[in-house]
């Protein structure tokens, strides 16, 4: 055992990120138009792109959060990874074509062309503050594994990488993204195989005392059947909750939806989806693996480890402490490879919403158009100013002892249930006017957002220090009300109950004569 990181460990990450900032910089190519920026040219592979989506979907919550929840529990989490297989393949049938079928920088114009202009700025809002909150978050996460790992303080950590992320995105657009998406994606991938293996080997016994051992088999057990909707490890949770957030995040989220628009054509963009649906099960198989070693590594040693307070750093806290020198390096660099993937992402994504979405609108109100290199100009502009806000919002995620890889997935029920709905409605329905779908989105939120209220209420130390401090300044009388009033469910269920409440105020509308997609 070691005591820490060393000097050949840091010099591994800083070699690995100054590569990855190189190869940034050498395919990103001439950005000349938006168009470039945002969409790569409509000219990579479907391949790339599905490697992309992974990365993009998988940062240092994943691979914290899910070795966690393995080290405490069991591998009920792949109910959902299943849930998320089936949404890919929804998808791959029913969304990625309607998305061709127009030339959209972002996917709100779809809802603009079924119901106005007010339906797509609505819908661009909700993405933005959904995923800012969200990534806001991944940053955290990556930084926790930074500081676990190296003792470095956790604000400095964010500002570090949010900086890292922003320059590169800054310079080489959705084009260096991906490319080098599929470098820091065969990174983090290598890094858990290498893991698994190591803690494996080190095992006393080694592999077979693994396979011998009585609780190998509670410890690997995935199947929860039974309906308690209270409980978010069931079979129906998973499932059902795993294909509508995949539903919402994959096929309304301009973040992942931008990968599948890089590609030539409708069929290499569903290919892109498939392909994504492919390498999710072995992927998060592989880290809960890394979790349920862990776990025995841990209960075997003698004398006993101490194990960090919080159980999110259990993985870098290990990297850090028992890998062979370089190769902790490379490990971390896995780790933050993770983060840095999904901030470069989502930072792009971001912007193209905000230009094509709110500054492209607001010109044509205005009479003005601006030229090509001017919009390239605001779209940088854009994208330094987004990652400003998502270092802040990485700051204001300190705090809280719940798995990171839950907070993640509940920010994301806050918002994309409404953005679901609406897509639903435009894409299989004629249902729907601008002000019945803008209701809808606008209602959901708070819908499902009094899920999140009652549980921070009841369980207060899960919450972020910033989010707690608010919540209890709220009057006594609303905290009794939301305590006795709001039963207890599952954050699984929430994004159904928010695209149900967009379906059913929205379809109270008709469109009338209005093109569908």
């Amino acid at each position: 055992m070691q005591s820490g990181l060393t000097f050949v460990d840091g010099c591994v990450v800083v070699f690995y990120f100054s590569f990855v900032a190189l190869v940034a910089f050498y395919v990103s190519g001439g950005q000349r138009t938006t168009r470039d920026y945002f969409l790569g040219g409509r000219s990579l592979p479907w391949w790339a792109a599905a490697f992309s989506i992974i990365a993009t979907e998988t940062s240092a919550v994943t691979l914290l959060g899910t070795p966690r929840k393995a080290y405490q529990g069991d591998w009920s989490f792949l109910q959902m990874v299943c849930g998320f297989v089936l949404g890919r393949l929804f998808l791959a049938l029913f969304f990625v074509q309607a998305f061709y079928r127009a030339e959209y920088i972002t996917v709100y114009g779809l809802l603009e062309r079924s119901f106005g202009g007010m339906a797509r700025t609505v819908a661009a809002v909700l993405f933005l503050v959904g995923r800012v909150l969200g990534s806001g978050v991944r940053l955290y996460a990556g930084c926790l594994a930074l500081e676990a790992a190296t003792g470095i303080r956790i604000e400095l950590a964010i500002c570090l990488l949010g900086a890292f992320g922003t320059l590169y995105t800054l310079v080489g657009g959705i084009r260096a993204v991906v490319w080098t998406d599929i470098l820091l994606g065969l990174t983090f991938m290598a890094g858990g195989v290498a893991s698994a293996l190591y803690i494996a080997s080190a095992l006393p016994g080694g592999l077979q005392s693994l396979l011998s051992s009585p609780e190998l088999g509670a410890k690997i057990a995935i199947l929860r059947p039974g309906v308690d909707l209270a409980r978010d490890d069931t079979l129906l949770a998973g499932l059902a909750g795993g294909f509508v957030l995949t539903l919402a995040t994959h096929g309304t989220d301009q973040d992942v939806v931008q990968r599948m628009l890089t590609c030539r054509d409708s069929r290499s963009g569903s290919l892109s989806v498939l392909g994504s649906a492919v390498m999710i099960l072995p992927l998060m198989t592989l880290y809960l693996a890394v979790g349920t070693l862990l776990y025995f590594f841990y209960k075997s040693s003698s004398p006993a480890y101490e194990l960090p307070r919080n159980l999110d750093h259990l993985f870098p806290v290990f990297v850090a402490r028992e890998l062979p020198r370089g190769f902790a390096g490379f490990v971390l660099a896995g780790l933050l490879a993770a983060t840095v993937s999904s901030f470069t992402s989502v930072l792009n994504a971001l912007a193209s919403t905000v230009v094509s979405d709110f500054y492209l609108p607001l010109e044509r109100r205005l009479g003005r158009r601006s030229t090509e290199s001017q919009l390239l100009g605001v779209s940088r502009g854009a994208t330094l100013a987004l990652g400003a806000v998502l270092i802040a919002v990485a700051v204001g995620c300190i705090g809280g002892n719940a798995n990171i890889l839950d907070v993640a997935l509940k920010t994301l029920n806050y918002f994309y249930g409404a953005l679901l709905g609406a897509f639903l409605l435009a894409i299989f329905t004629r249902r729907g006017s601008a002000g019945s779908v803008t209701a809808g989105m606008v209602l959901s939120v708070p819908a499902v957002l009094v899920f999140q209220l009652q549980e921070y209420l009841v369980k207060p130390e899960a919450a972020p220090d910033a989010v707690r401090s608010l919540i209890l300044r709220l009057p006594e009388a609303v905290q009794h009300a939301v305590r006795e009033h709001v039963p207890p469910l599952a954050w699984p269920y929430w994004i159904i109950v928010g695209t149900a409440v967009t379906l059913a105020v929205g379809s109270l509308g008709r469109r009338g004569s209005v093109e569908r997609p």
